[in-house]
């Protein structure tokens, strides 16, 4: 198309805004049309919810009504007042109810209302809503609601026409017509008040009281347009169609160059705004080094205005007086072509006299026709990179200082392969390591599992020395995975422990002799009975003999009694050689109540001598122990001897010794109460202390025995006060579910 016929478009610019307010009032017309169809459809959608919810309302209604008046129904007495009154009040204030009646459990009529007594219908079924049925092609429904007795039930009919008939109101009549559709979508009642128009628009809802599928429908009645209306729209549109066919010309040239106008400032703009977002220095030069060109980042570096620095030539305002000759020198090389891929590193001076580092990479600056006009340059800060790297180089060499000052051998190994990472200097010295970093393997310590952390000891049987392992995985510098393992030489530590636990078994068996000797005469007591008990049945075995006819039964008895007196006097014998003799713990299953009766055997002579009375009490039948036996008769035998020993001083009424035997969380309970003086509250603390004790010829070490056994058997022993006077001493020792099998 020529300009000269643009130009003759042009006065037509008018006719065409016209054309545009034509078209535009054209759709102004349709919208409105649409906007008043889609009104109408949301009035019938609101109208109908209305009326969907005044019907149900009307049944709730005459629901409640007829439970109240069951409710309120006692007995028989249908011709009391109150119950008169109701019926009547109901009938009258719901026209739909056209029967009502009172029924037995069978369905037969016991009393029916006077006014609606052909609609004393038998009712059978549960209380509530009953089925829907046409008489005389009026749609009937049955309501039952049962007394308080539940013997009878109140039963109402409903007539769903006139029920349609009183709550659809004149207002809904005149736009609609209503009906109402049983659950096959049948026809059930209607109301209209004229004929109703083809072409109208329908609303359905369904009922949900009663729930029985009943369903309301509204037809509008439609109103016909006239032609003049419908067809005046189309007619604009037609016009203003053909009105913008007009402008189509006009606007295709204007597009056109407004789309070129647009692409340029779009590059221009994308150009500027990458050269502006760049954090990158750049500089253009011509072949004799004058600038013609800084970006943002340039001017932000330098602290110049582009203005100032386009077109300068040599020596540069932001070259530093102690650093000229190297950036001279770097200048004429990228004059010159000598061009490093590496970059020049220098330092320029910002205008504040502030200096940084930069590195430079320059390359030939080509135009658009393929001439080479001069050279472009890059500048990046390297100030910061170059501090950092200083600072991690000094923090490195810190950790390296602190690595190798520990007493700890400290290794990082990769996770997959093994390869050591990383040592400090006690660690190559621990395991003779050459300095191999990075191409040596090592073992771990311990087993590695997937779930870190690690804790645990680690024996090096070439060396002999023992070691704490702590094993960490981690995560190392380049993202792998990597195992951390201290290892911290505890042989001294380990040697000292196996010399206390030596010196420990060394004063259990003192303590063992010591408490022998101690009650070397009770032992010679209870040996003497069975020894003078074997004796008194010799003679009287001989003087069986002895007689002319011998009793051969009592012969055989009395040699039965020196039997049992003989291995009476061996197990004593035995205890007492177990009890004193110098072994390696031996856990085994036993009864508390088996050792209790050893010891008290052992000490029965002190206990007679003493005149002290003992009492055994146990709340409740108590599981075996897995247990040393030996350890555990010693920590009794102590215990109640240091009772027996402190009661020496008190009234012979008071000498009472309490022995309680439990079961307290998990673990069994053993409390051993005297009437003794006591112990002072602060020597409380110091009882199982090491060589502290309270006794003139004590040595201090049996109840710290005690303790060190308890502990053993992961229990606990304590002293306390005992309410009355005294003292008590207590202790736990775990339940074990172990059974022989578990036995050494």
């Amino acid at each position: 198309m020529t300009s000269s016929r643009v130009h003759r478009w042009l006065p037509l610019v008018p006719g065409l805004l016209a054309a545009l307010f034509t078209l535009a009032f054209s759709g102004y017309l349709l919208l409105a049309r649409g906007e008043a169809a889609e009104q109408r459809a949301a009035t019938l959608e609101q109208d109908l919810l209305w009326q969907k919810q005044a019907i149900e309302q009307q049944m709730n209604v005459d629901r409640d009504a007829v439970q109240g008046l069951a409710a309120t129904l006692l007995g028989a007495d249908y011709g009391s007042p109150v119950f008169q009154a109701r019926v009547l009040s109901l009938l009258q204030t719901s026209p739909e109810i056209v029967g009502l009646s009172v029924q037995d459990g069978r369905g037969q009529v016991e009393w029916h209302s006077t006014q609606t007594s052909q609609w004393a219908l038998p009712y059978r079924g549960e209380p509530g809503w009953g089925e829907l049925w046409m008489s005389h092609g009026q749609p009937r429904l049955q309501y039952a609601a049962a007394t308080p007795d539940r013997r009878r039930m109140v039963v109402v009919v409903l007539a769903l026409d006139r029920l349609l008939q009183q709550q659809v109101p004149w207002w809904i009549a005149q736009r609609y017509q209503m009906t109402l559709y049983g659950p096959d979508l049948l026809p059930l009642a209607s109301k209209y008040q004229r004929q109703l128009d083809l072409g109208g628009e329908i609303g359905r809802i369904a009922l949900t009281e009663p729930p029985l599928g009943l369903s309301l429908k509204a037809e509008v009645y439609q109103t016909r347009a006239r032609p003049v209306t419908l067809a005046l729209p189309w007619v604009l549109f037609a016009l203003a169609l053909a009105m913008l066919a007009s402008t189509w010309a006009l606007g295709r040239v204007m597009r056109v160059r407004e789309v070129a106008e647009i692409r340029l400032r779009a590059e221009t703009a994308l150009r500027k705004a990458m050269e502006d977002s760049l954090v990158t220095g750049l500089r253009a030069m011509d072949k004799q080094g004058r600038i013609l060109y800084v970006n943002r980042a340039f001017c932000e570096m330098v602290g110049y205005r582009a203005e100032e620095l386009i077109g300068h030539h040599p020596p540069m305002p932001y070259w530093p007086p102690e650093e000229l000759e190297r950036c001279e020198a770097v200048f004429e090389s990228i004059l010159g072509g000598r061009l490093d891929p590496n970059g020049f590193a220098v330092r320029f001076m910002r205008r504040n006299g502030e200096r940084f580092d930069v590195r430079v990479y320059a390359s030939r600056l080509i135009d658009g026709e393929g001439e080479h006009i001069g050279w472009m340059g890059s500048m990046y800060d390297i100030t910061e990179l170059r501090r950092e790297r200083e600072a991690l180089q000094a923090s490195h060499e810190r950790f390296v200082t602190v690595m190798n000052g520990l007493d700890a051998a400290v290794a990082v190994s990769d996770a997959q392969t093994g390869e050591l990472l990383m040592s400090n200097q006690q660690f190559d010295r621990a395991f003779g390591l050459p300095d191999w970093r990075g191409r040596c393997c090592v073992l771990p310590f311990v087993p590695r599992r997937s779930e870190p952390p690690v804790d645990t000891e680690w024996y090096d049987g070439y060396r002999q020395h023992w070691y704490q392992v702590k094993s960490r995985q981690s995560v190392w510098v380049d993202g792998s995975a990597v195992w951390l393992e201290i290892a911290t030489d505890i042989t001294a530590l380990k040697t000292a422990s196996e010399r206390e636990r030596r010196q420990n078994e060394t004063l259990q068996q003192t303590a063992r002799l010591i408490s022998m000797g101690e009650m070397a005469s009770s032992l010679a007591h209870e040996l003497n009975q069975p020894l003078g008990a074997i004796a008194s049945y010799a003679s009287g075995c001989r003087n069986i003999l002895a007689a002319p006819a011998p009793n051969l039964t009592q012969l055989d008895q009395a040699i039965d009694k020196m039997a049992e007196q003989a291995k009476r006097a061996g197990h004593i014998i035995r205890g007492i050689r177990e009890f004193v003799q110098r072994r390696a713990p031996h856990r085994k299953r036993c009864d508390i109540g088996t050792l209790l009766d050893t010891v008290l055997g052992l000490l029965g002579h002190e206990i007679v001598r003493r005149g002290v009375d003992v009492s055994i009490a146990q709340s409740e039948a108590l599981p075996p122990l897995y247990a040393d036996a030996v350890m555990l008769e010693q920590v009794l035998f102590n215990l109640i001897k240091n009772a027996l020993e402190a009661m020496d001083s008190a009234p012979p009424e008071r000498r009472q010794l309490a022995i309680s035997l439990s079961r307290h969380s998990g673990a069994l309970k053993v409390v051993i109460a005297d009437r003794g003086t006591g112990i002072a509250p602060e020597q409380l603390e110091q009882l199982f202390k090491p060589f502290f004790t309270t006794k003139d010829s004590g040595m201090g070490m049996g109840l710290n025995i005690c303790r060190s056994i308890i502990e053993h058997h992961h229990g606990r022993l304590w002293a306390e006060a005992n309410p009355g006077g005294g003292c008590r001493f207590v202790f736990t020792v775990p339940f074990s579910e172990e059974t022989d099998a578990h036995e050494p």
